[in-house]
């Protein structure tokens, strides 16, 4: 029977590794941490060789370690999900925090509690287990991959992260349902989990863990060229997909804008004639943008709300329009005019990207108000 020092850090918690082809020091992890205080480890085999069978047979015959097994590997993303939906499943570990680990020997037992513990304190935050990336140790791809991918989050979602891709993370109970939910089978699902923290405002806490790495992380399972792709794609898609709805709306609004002010408004005084050209096209272009912004970009609910904030918004934009294309007139008077047009969109696209990210389309319950609505 475990004591009950030893059931001091890690009470409450449960620990999932994901783990594919494992070393054979894998199973004393597992013990330490159990005698941590885990509730549980589930340890998901994902898809590793006859080799490597050893090392879950012994874990499975320990007590409080449980083995789900992929007969083929389907990467990290689905292990964690399939161990998220084992453990929420479990009437006798409702409740208690989830720890993600890696099998690979760089998330020490202390920082595992030490993210346990933050887990279990909260009730709506996502806990990063956050590595100094600035040290000597850590591989150099590592710390540019890092850097590059914390940058970009920084600027296209507001959120600034000292480490992006970090599998050390605590997950509260009333999150685990979200967490199932989101999209991405490899490694690009830990960085999709980041991306929707950010759209549906969850906020992340952030703790403080060694930066562990042996023989330059040879020992990573990371396909660098095919899973880097992955992630990088995850995290501009949500700008990607922005691009190509607001170049299909800018095209229909500046058509609309040239037909109006060369041919339906050409004969009004030239303030008139701008005011109304930017007013027909902006009504046209604003439903084909908002549909495929709420439906491919941002996945907000189609309420009155969501209209409701995304027509203030178009509003302010199309007196800004307005106002940009007599600045840039005045200013590059042998430009034209459509053209001086375009131009001022673009900037008001960049702007109006993150209010429509973080205000329009926001999700409006945190995903721990979601599971307690559902319940109930």
């Amino acid at each position: 029977m475990r004591t009950e020092a030893e059931t001091a850090v890690l009470n409450g918690c449960v620990v999932v590794i994901p783990a594919l082809d494992p070393d054979e020091t894998l199973p004393e992890y597992a013990v330490s941490l159990l005698e941590r205080g885990a509730e549980q480890v589930v340890v998901v085999d994902d898809g590793s060789g006859e080799s490597c069978q050893p090392v879950f047979r012994t874990l499975e015959g320990m007590d409080w370690c449980t083995v789900l097994r992929h007969e083929q590997n389907q990467g990290k993303g689905r292990a964690m999900k399939d161990a998220f939906a084992y453990i929420a499943g479990q009437e006798e570990l409702k409740g208690c925090a989830v720890v993600t680990a890696d099998a690979d020997g760089q998330h020490c037992v202390d920082d595992v509690c030490a993210v346990g513990q933050a887990a279990r304190e909260e009730t709506d935050k996502l806990v990063l287990g956050v590595r100094d990336l600035t040290l000597p140790q850590v591989p150099g791809r590592s710390r540019l991959g890092n850097r590059l991918s914390s940058w970009g989050f920084h600027t296209l979602y507001g959120v600034k992260l000292g480490d992006t891709q970090t599998g050390l993370r605590g997950i509260p109970w009333g999150m685990l349902e979200w967490c199932c939910g989101i999209r991405g089978e490899r490694y690009e699902y830990e960085m999709n989990t980041l991306v929707h923290c950010a759209r549906e405002r969850v906020e992340l806490r952030q703790v403080p863990v060694q930066a562990i790495y042996y023989d330059n992380n040879q020992s990573s399972h990371l396909r660098a060229l095919r899973d880097s792709w992955r992630v990088f794609v995850v995290l501009i898609s949500g700008l990607g997909w922005y691009t190509v709805s607001s170049a299909l709306s800018a095209a229909t609004d500046v058509a609309a804008f040239w037909l109006c002010s060369a041919v339906v408004f050409r004969l009004l005084p030239e303030l008139m004639c701008y005011w109304w050209s930017t007013l027909t096209a902006r009504a046209l272009s604003s439903s084909l943008n908002y549909a495929l912004n709420r439906r491919y970009v941002f996945g907000g609910s189609p309420g009155g709300k969501t209209l409701a904030r995304y027509y203030c918004l178009w509003g302010g934009q199309t007196l800004c329009s307005y106002l940009l294309l007599l600045v840039l007139n005045r200013l590059l008077p042998g430009i034209w005019p459509t053209a001086n047009k375009a131009l001022g969109d673009i900037i008001l696209a960049l702007c109006s990207y993150q209010i429509q990210m973080h205000w329009v389309f926001r999700n409006e319950e945190a995903p721990n108000e979601k599971a307690s609505h559902e319940a109930g």
